[in-house]
């Protein structure tokens, strides 16, 4: 099953509102935290995290974050490659990442976990001229360690062009776990991960609940 049915690979500006009032009408969101995007064929190019679901998802609560923000609407658009947040003023790009990838565990006597919920997909700046190498690619340069990520982010967030603070992109995509009063928390065993995924779903949860019921 997926909620976005009427699939087309390449004609995905086209469909986006359509995808909209699938998502609407058919997802409960009571349990959205749980729904694993791998099983039921959420896809994209080949990677669930860049999916119209997903991309959708967070378009609305960028969106809404920076509306809310700078007090002047901004709308997104989908697209296979990269999701567009943008007004009559600013134009932001996003990537999207799998934070944590239950198949490289931290510690190797550790075992796997299923890892493919929105509580684990996360926008990533793509705006970033400067650098040819997309931060996906580095992500995996670090063997996927998201606790290294975030500080690369961080330590290279003037590269991105992003007009807005890392701090703002912190609190956009709900990584205070991570980063929070100028202090990073390192989060690595396995069950301290599935835990951040649950409780980062739920808080998606309840937005998406507020945003797509008010759209």
């Amino acid at each position: 099953m997926s909620y976005c049915s009427k699939k087309n690979k390449r004609l995905w500006r086209e469909m986006q509102k359509d995808w909209k009032e699938e998502i609407v009408c058919k997802i409960p969101w009571n349990e959205f935290s749980k729904y694993n995007f791998k099983d039921n064929n959420e896809w994209s190019l080949g990677d669930c995290e860049q999916s119209p679901l997903c991309q959708m998802i967070w378009g609305e609560i960028i969106s809404d974050f920076l509306t809310n923000k700078d007090k002047e609407k901004y709308n997104y658009l989908i697209n296979r490659y990269y999701l567009i947040v943008k007004n009559d003023k600013e134009r932001y790009r996003f990537l999207f990442d799998v934070m944590n990838n239950g198949k490289l565990c931290y510690d190797i006597n550790e075992q796997g976990y299923d890892y493919h919920f929105i509580g684990n997909f996360t926008p990533i700046p793509a705006n970033n001229m400067k650098r040819k190498r997309s931060l996906q690619f580095i992500h995996k340069d670090f063997n996927e360690d998201w606790n290294k990520m975030i500080k690369y982010i961080n330590q290279n967030w003037n590269d991105f062009d992003m007009n807005f603070s890392f701090e703002d992109y912190i609190k956009m995509t709900l990584q205070e776990d991570y980063y929070s009063n100028d202090k990073f928390s390192k989060i690595s065993c396995s069950e301290k991960i599935k835990e951040l995924i649950k409780k980062r779903g739920e808080t998606i949860q309840k937005k998406c609940e507020e945003l797509f019921k008010n759209s």
